[in-house]
């Protein structure tokens, strides 16, 4: 498990830059966007790989993000809504493959919303098309309709892990702003 700053990428990407997999030499269980901190998932054999990514895909792996959008939304809610391909640099809203979001709001302040989100399914950009979707973009996320920040609001912050003696949640610290 690494705690992942914004700005790094997981795998190597076209442009020449430092990326997770390569500068450490673990092998990637799961994804997380470019700008999208915390906990990230890594093996360092190809058998724990191989184990993780498979508990990921049957979602025996619990997500929690956290979240800072501007918008309205209710106090809990779920969207089940398919997200398709890449189109113009997002993916398609409303078709493609199934895609399911649980979300709860934990403070509200200064025109901002901070909401705690599961994802139930592992899809690109998620968590940041179905907010979007709600009419709820996250803050620094201009691609979904968010206005411009200092960064994307959007923090892995706890994963529970399947494990023979049992499930082990993992936490990353809370970066400033995420809360009230």
């Amino acid at each position: 498990m690494l705690d992942k700053p914004v700005g790094i990428d997981v795998v190597p990407s076209r442009a020449a830059g430092p990326s997770i997999e390569r500068d450490t030499g673990l092998l990637v269980c799961h994804r997380l966007d470019r700008e999208t901190s915390g906990c990230l998932v890594m093996a360092r054999t190809p058998e724990g790989q191989r184990e993780m990514s498979q508990a990921f895909a049957e979602g025996r792996v619990q997500k929690e993000y956290l979240a800072v959008v501007v918008g309205s939304l209710p106090d809990l809610g779920e969207i089940d809504l398919p997200l398709g391909e890449w189109k113009r640099g997002r993916v398609q809203i409303g078709r493609g493959r199934p895609a399911q979001t649980r979300f709860e709001v934990r403070w509200r302040a200064g025109g901002r919303i901070g909401v705690l989100v599961r994802p139930l399914t592992g899809r690109t950009h998620q968590i940041r098309a179905h907010l979007s979707s709600l009419g709820a973009p996250l803050l620094g996320d201009p691609t979904y309709g968010g206005p411009d920040a200092d960064r994307l609001y959007l923090h892995a912050w706890r994963v529970r892990l399947p494990t023979p003696g049992g499930a082990l949640w993992v936490e990353s610290p809370i970066p400033l702003g995420f809360d009230a």
